[in-house]
């Protein structure tokens, strides 16, 4: 009798155990027209680990995740939020989404209506979903150590915008501001340590915007058409690289930030009166190397940075390539190509700013329109080069004169100021220019230039001389003959 009351209450105790011990993993499916409730019902009854297998169709949004679930999409069923809200909360670490079609996103501002909005979370990883049409794609709000990856963005049709007063803001266009409806790809407030690799956006306001947002990680996204590409505000310490960012207002702008690093980039065809590559603004100790600055109006814009590097870098067919103006100082330029670019260094305010080099530990630069030799051949100029010429400083204090660069006319201004010197024209000084084209690390990624050049300049102006000349004989001739009847009739 005492054995089989010894036996009950090992039973009872096993059983109770293992009620106790952790609840194994399941898998819930989710159909259209299935008596399994609303998805939502769904995501408020599953356990931390479950995974939640959502097949094609159209579904709810407003909803939210307060369990460590993966919710995995099926051939990407639609989650449409019908213009109310975020279309997918995420209040839980450690979740999972992947696969899903979300849209509809409400069009609040003040309450940043997104997509997707991670709020106050960790690990969280969302992979291979379409964010379109909403205002936001992607929020993360004070959210680390995320994952985003393999995700196509594209935001809502933008309206048309009433143009901005250009006149009383010297550098109108460089402060966050909305067209339409439009907002960014992906937002970061106070986010740090996340990951964000290999994504599309297109047609957003800002590509990827970080506002506090320290420490985070950028890896072979795509970003076109949109306002910058990459928008830093008081974030330091971010690193990105093999990034593709084209047919933007600004590739990139590192604005209030320090200690960026950039690597491997490639910023082009950013095409405007305020368009650049690469906008340094009160950036400072930044580190640029082996990036791809092509056919921007400015390829590389610096106001009031300070400290940065920016090494081996190629700038190639930009009106300007570097436009460094006097707040600029103590910046460092070295082992970069510069190719085919209309200038090569503007100096609006007639100096660069003390400090900046173009060289060090007797290396400098590659400058295609460099007129010395290397009679030693030890890969250095054997005199200094200096950029700056009459044409290029008229160019800087009217650009309406641009039109004839690579004219005759330009060609012949050039070679009297460099046989006969009596003009004080601002120069920057390289003193060791490379006398070929520094080596640079092949890009990770394909990466198709647009055939353009920067040559077709010098064929308009020659183009507009001929029709001048033409003119001018056609009047002459007219002349002729009217002072010949005149004759005749006397």
């Amino acid at each position: 009798m005492g054995r089989k009351i010894l036996l009950c209450f090992f039973t009872i105790l096993l059983l109770t155990l293992g009620r106790a011990g952790p609840v194994a993993a399941v898998t819930v499916e989710v159909k259209p027209g299935e008596p399994v409730g609303t998805l939502q019902q769904v995501l408020e009854e599953a356990k931390d680990g479950d995974t939640i297998q959502v097949h094609p169709g159209h579904y709810r949004g407003g909803l939210v995740i307060k369990k460590a679930v993966s919710l995995i999409g099926v051939d990407h069923p639609v989650l449409n939020g019908n213009g109310n809200g975020d279309v997918l909360t995420v209040l839980a670490n450690g979740v999972t989404i992947k696969g899903f079609t979300i849209t509809g996103s409400g069009k609040q501002l003040e309450q940043a209506d997104a997509g997707i909005k991670l709020k106050s979370v960790q690990r969280v990883t969302i992979e291979g979903c379409r964010l379109v049409n909403n205002l936001f794609g992607l929020y993360l709000d004070r959210a680390t150590d995320n994952i985003i990856t393999h995700n196509e963005i594209k935001g809502r049709q933008k309206k048309a915008a009433a143009q901005e007063d250009e006149t009383e803001e010297p550098l109108a266009g460089l402060h966050a501001g909305f067209a339409g409806e439009t907002g960014d790809g992906i937002h970061l407030f106070a986010a740090s340590g996340n990951k964000i690799n290999h994504n599309v956006i297109t047609q957003t306001r800002d590509g990827i915007y970080f506002n506090y947002a320290q420490g985070n990680r950028l890896i072979g996204n795509k970003i076109s058409f949109v306002r910058y590409g990459i928008h830093y505000m008081y974030s330091d310490e971010n690193y990105f690289e093999q990034n593709l960012l084209t047919d933007n207002v600004a590739g990139a702008a590192l604005m209030f930030s320090k200690g960026i690093v950039l690597k491997n980039n490639v910023f082009a065809h950013s095409r405007g009166h305020r368009a650049y590559g690469i906008l340094f603004a009160t950036c400072d100790h930044s580190v640029a190397q082996g990036n791809l600055m092509v056919d921007n109006t400015r390829g590389l814009f610096f106001d009031t940075s300070l400290h940065n590097v920016f090494r081996g870098n190629l700038l190639d067919r930009n009106d300007v390539a570097l436009d460094l103006i006097s707040s600029s100082s103590d910046n460092l330029f070295v082992e970069n190509n510069f190719m085919d670019n209309l200038q090569q260094v503007a100096m609006i305010t007639g100096r660069v700013g003390d400090g900046n080099r173009f060289y060090a530990q007797g290396k400098g630069n590659y400058w295609h329109d460099y007129r010395g030799f290397d009679l030693d051949r030890d890969g250095i100029g054997d005199i200094p080069h200096k950029t700056g010429d009459p044409f290029t400083y008229l160019m800087a204090k009217s650009p309406a004169v641009r039109l004839f660069l690579n004219s005759p006319a330009a060609t012949a201004l050039e070679f009297s100021e460099r046989m006969f010197p009596v003009i004080d024209i601002p120069k920057v000084e390289d003193r060791y220019p490379l006398s070929k084209p520094a080596r640079m690390e092949p890009l990770d990624f394909a990466y198709q230039k647009k055939p353009i050049g920067n040559h077709w300049l010098g064929w308009c102006s020659l183009l507009m001389f001929l029709i001048a000349l033409a003119i001018f004989s056609w009047a002459f001739g007219l002349h002729r003959r009217y002072w010949y009847w005149i004759s005749r009739s006397e």
